[in-house]
C-alpha cells in the first residue's frame, strides 16, 4: 500500500467528525464536492469502504473505523517524537490540547496558564470549550490530551489524575430580588427563575437528578450552555443560576452574587475533574502542564 495522502485524510477525518460533507467543507475551507472526491479516491487507494452515506450525513464504516484510529495512533507517536528529540534537548517545549467545560476557563487561565506560560513559553496550547460529554468524547478519541470536566460518569477509557467535591450551589444577585436570608431547599428554588445548563452539561445532569430524586421541576427560564449568559441573568436580577462556587469565585468576592447553599438535593456531591486518557503516552509538555492544573481552585 502506498502512502496516504495527507490531503485525503484530512477531508475523510473532517467528514467523519462534523457528520456531513458540508460541515467538513466548511471546516478545511473547500468545496463539498472536493471533499467526497478526496474521499473516494482514498477508498479507491485502500480498496475499503471507509464512509456510509445516507440522508442524514456520513459516518464511519467498521474500515472507516480502523483507518480513524490508525490516523489517531500516527498523531500520537509523532507529539511523543517531538517531545521526545525536546527531552534529548533539554528543551521544555511542545503543544497540549486540552478540553475544557466552560466553567473552567477562568480559573485555567487565572490559577494555572498565566504562570504556566511564564515558566515555559515555548509551550503552546489548542483550546476546546464544551460540555462535559465533548470533554470526555475529546479525551477518550486522542483529541485532546487533558480534559477538565464537572460531574463526568466513570469511563473504563478515562483516567481521573486528580479531583475534588465541588457542591452546587444556587447565586443570585447581591441586594436583589432574590438576596434573602432563609435558607434554599429545591421546593423553595422552584419557585425562583432559574437560568440552567443542559443535560449534556455536568451541571445540568445533576440538577435533573435532583429534580427527579425530589419530585420537583425547576423554572428554567433560560437554559443555555454559556457560563457568561448563566451570569448575565443573574446580574440581571433575572432570577437564580446553579454553578459550582469556584467559576463565579470573583463575582463572589467583589460581592456582585451572594451564594444561597441548597439542602436537601444532590447538589453537594458535584466533582470536579482532571482527566486523561487510560494508557496514552502523554507528552512531556502535557505532563508539566498537570501539576500546574493540580493548583486550580477547582481542585482546592
Amino acid at each position: 500500500m502506498r502512502n496516504l495522502d495527507p490531503r485525503q485524510t484530512a477531508c475523510f477525518l473532517a467528514a467523519v467528525q462534523h457528520g456531513t460533507i458540508r460541515a467538513a467543507a466548511e471546516q478545511l475551507a473547500l468545496e463539498p464536492s472536493t471533499i467526497s472526491r478526496n474521499i473516494t479516491a482514498l477508498e479507491r487507494a485502500l480498496a475499503a469502504s471507509l464512509v456510509e452515506r445516507g440522508r442524514s450525513g456520513v459516518r464511519a464504516t467498521q474500515a472507516g473505523q480502523l483507518l480513524v484510529a490508525f490516523l489517531s495512533r500516527q498523531d500520537e507517536a509523532l507529539d511523543l517524537l517531538r517531545s521526545e528529540f525536546d527531552a534529548l534537548a533539554n528543551m521544555k517545549r511542545g503543544k497540549v490540547a486540552i478540553a475544557v467545560g466552560e466553567g473552567f476557563v477562568g480559573d485555567l487561565f487565572d490559577n494555572a496558564l498565566a504562570a504556566f506560560c511564564a515558566l515555559y513559553p515555548d509551550i503552546t496550547y489548542s483550546l476546546t470549550v464544551g460540555s462535559t460529554e465533548h470533554v470526555m468524547h475529546q479525551v477518550a478519541s486522542d483529541q485532546a490530551h487533558l480534559g477538565l470536566a464537572y460531574n463526568s460518569a466513570n469511563d473504563p477509557q478515562i483516567r481521573v489524575v486528580t479531583s475534588a467535591t465541588q457542591p452546587l450551589v444556587a447565586l443570585v444577585k447581591r441586594g436583589g430580588a432574590y438576596d434573602m436570608q432563609a435558607p434554599l431547599d429545591l421546593a423553595a428554588l422552584a419557585t425562583i427563575g432559574c437560568a440552567i445548563p443542559p443535560q449534556s452539561f455536568g451541571i445540568g445532569a445533576m440538577i435533573s437528578a435532583a429534580e427527579i430524586k425530589h419530585g420537583v421541576r425547576l423554572r428554567a427560564v433560560v437554559e443555555t450552555g454559556s457560563i457568561a449568559a448563566l451570569k448575565a441573568f443573574v446580574r440581571n436580577d433575572m432570577g437564580c443560576t446553579i454553578l459550582p462556587r469556584f467559576v463565579v469565585e470573583s463575582e463572589v468576592s467583589v460581592q456582585t452574587f451572594v451564594v444561597r447553599p441548597v439542602c436537601g438535593a444532590v447538589f453537594a456531591d458535584g466533582v470536579s475533574s482532571l482527566v486523561r486518557k487510560e494508557g496514552r503516552k502523554l507528552p512531556q509538555a502535557a505532563h508539566l502542564l498537570i501539576r500546574h492544573l493540580k493548583s486550580m481552585s477547582a481542585f482546592a
